[in-house]
């Protein structure tokens, strides 16, 4: 991702590390110099080449100053969570090699369509929020089977099409259908993604549910009820 920093105002750097390449023009400058100072100036003297010296020194300095340094964004590296559980944390590892293929290629959807990177990110955070809770509560892994299967191969293979297509200088009725195609379907892949973090929610919800109904039964058995206070109240 090739971008300017005062350019990425929507750019979460904490995911990514920050690359500057100094520009070669400043170099270009200093040969011209050097070619047009031999070339009115014979530099047989030592102090021909201390002005000369001098010269280029400014130059970089200056030309330092006025042209700014290229900056890149390079992914840092996603490291998944662990469960210490052998079966449990190969998938991880398979979903891991997932989010780091993904950072990549939002680092190359950036340049195309900063938006569609925002959605593939958003996604990205979901697959970790995902791999978190798996990695805590490993029992839940048999429901996730489906997800790491077709989901996230099949999102990898829509996003570098995606990136394949939008790269063609001439885009034709298919290839504009094919685009607005995988534009639309990330729409709908994030809140499935979210039911699917949801789902794993499931039988804590249940349980805590019926910890809730045993808890206000128990209190209204016992008479500390509000409805108890009440009659209290009017005795």
């Amino acid at each position: 991702m090739s971008k300017n920093k005062n350019a990425d105002p929507h750019l979460d750097k904490s995911k990514f590390r920050e690359v500057k390449h100094r520009s070669v023009a400043p170099y270009y400058v200093v040969a011209v110099s050097w070619i047009l100072f031999a070339a009115f100036c014979p530099m047989y003297k030592i102090g021909h080449f201390i002005v000369i010296l001098l010269i280029t020194i400014a130059e970089l300095v200056i030309l330092g100053h006025i042209i700014p340094p290229r900056i890149e964004y390079v992914p840092i590296p996603y490291e998944p969570p662990k469960a210490g559980i052998d079966d449990v944390d190969k998938v991880i590892a398979v979903g891991a090699d997932y989010i780091r293929k993904f950072d990549k290629i939002g680092a190359e959807l950036y340049k195309l369509d900063p938006k569609i990177a925002g959605k593939l990110g958003d996604i990205r955070e979901l697959m970790n929020t995902i791999f978190e809770y798996v990695s805590k509560n490993p029992d839940k892994l048999p429901r996730i089977r489906r997800f790491m299967n077709y989901y996230l191969p099949t999102l990898e293979k829509l996003m570098n099409t995606y990136i394949e297509l939008s790269q063609q200088k001439i885009k034709g009725e298919n290839i504009t259908k094919t685009l607005q195609g995988i534009e639309g379907i990330l729409d709908t892949i994030k809140p499935a993604f979210e039911r699917q973090l949801d789902n794993l929610y499931e039988d804590q919800a249940i349980d805590i549910s019926a910890d809730i109904t045993v808890l206000e039964n128990m209190i209204d058995t016992e008479g500390l009820g509000k409805s108890s206070d009440i009659h209290n109240t009017d005795l």
